[in-house]
């Protein structure tokens, strides 16, 4: 429509870091589970697989960030400002907005998120006079500040002075039916999949495979030295420290937690729900074909 303005994130530089950070951590996960599958019990395989873990756990949260970062997108009307960085959306109404500034423009600096790296410059903060700002930016330097009451908004247009303009174009041209204010978060989604039926009881039943082959797994190994594996029938396989039997619920782990989040990203559209109960009953079967893995290990001696 004619009075809609549509602005986005500088986003070259935070996809750049996001695909680098990416390779870099995938990287580290692959090559310390590899090596932790070949090295003997002891400290040498600890510390190939605590670094491999601890990378695992950050590749959900940066790809989150990177899909993020390329759906962020700030819309003007003569109605209302909507933001949306993902699952994070907020609808302003335009009689709400207060001011529009550049943080240029403030005489003292804003206090900035503690933890921010290129294309994520998110979360809260307490300004000096009490309001809260919500940083849903990809950068620094281009800081517009969206004032309403009790809270401030600060984004980061690539064009913040086109972006004042057609703010400025907005309220001249007046609101004729104001939208509803709404904020969206994430956790929002998260309970729309409690309420689901199938979706709780493919997640629960992930999950409880999933701590049953961890559990199973944590009480054979004391009780074992050798594992034998790659068995096929007539054959004896070969001997392996049983200490490596970590290493199933550890990827079946990876598994659960990627197609937990690659759900999410998809059951936002009612389009995309059956992929999400894909995704999440295929992280019911891994676990239990782990679980049946583990069997037969153990019944090989």
């Amino acid at each position: 429509m004619a009075d809609e303005y549509v602005f986005q994130p500088d986003r070259r530089l935070g996809i750049i870091f996001h695909l680098v950070a990416l390779l870099f951590f995938a990287f580290i996960a692959l090559f310390g589970l590899w090596q932790a599958s070949l090295a003997e019990i002891g400290p040498a395989f600890l510390l190939y697989l605590l670094p491999a873990l601890g990378a695992i756990a950050i590749l959900p949260a940066l790809a989150y960030r990177l899909f993020a970062l390329r759906s962020a997108v700030y819309t003007l009307e003569r109605e209302g400002v909507h933001l949306k960085w993902e699952l994070r959306v907020e609808d302003i109404p335009i009689a709400n907005v207060t001011g529009v500034y550049l943080t240029a423009e403030q005489s003292h600096p804003i206090p900035l998120p503690r933890l921010r790296w290129p294309g994520a410059v998110l979360g809260h903060r307490r300004l000096p006079g009490g309001e809260d700002i919500e940083f849903l930016a990809s950068e620094v330097r281009k800081l517009v500040l969206i004032v309403t009451p009790g809270r401030v908004y600060a984004i980061s247009p690539a064009n913040p002075e086109a972006f004042l303009f057609a703010f400025q174009r907005c309220t001249e041209m007046g609101s004729l039916s104001p939208i509803v204010g709404r904020s969206v978060y994430p956790t929002f989604i998260l309970s729309q999949v409690w309420r689901s039926a199938p979706a709780r009881v493919l997640l629960l039943a992930g999950l409880i495979l999933s701590l049953v082959l961890l559990i199973w797994v944590s009480l054979a190994i004391p009780g074992r030295s050798q594992v034998m594996m790659r068995a096929r029938p007539g054959l004896p396989g070969d001997a392996a420290p049983a200490v490596r039997m970590l290493l199933l619920p550890v990827i079946n782990s990876v598994f659960f937690v990627m197609n937990f989040f690659l759900g999410l990203f998809f059951f936002r559209r009612p389009e995309g729900q059956m992929l999400s109960y894909l995704l999440w009953m295929s992280s019911a079967a891994t676990a239990l074909l782990f679980l049946i893995a583990v069997f037969f290990i153990l019944r090989t001696g």
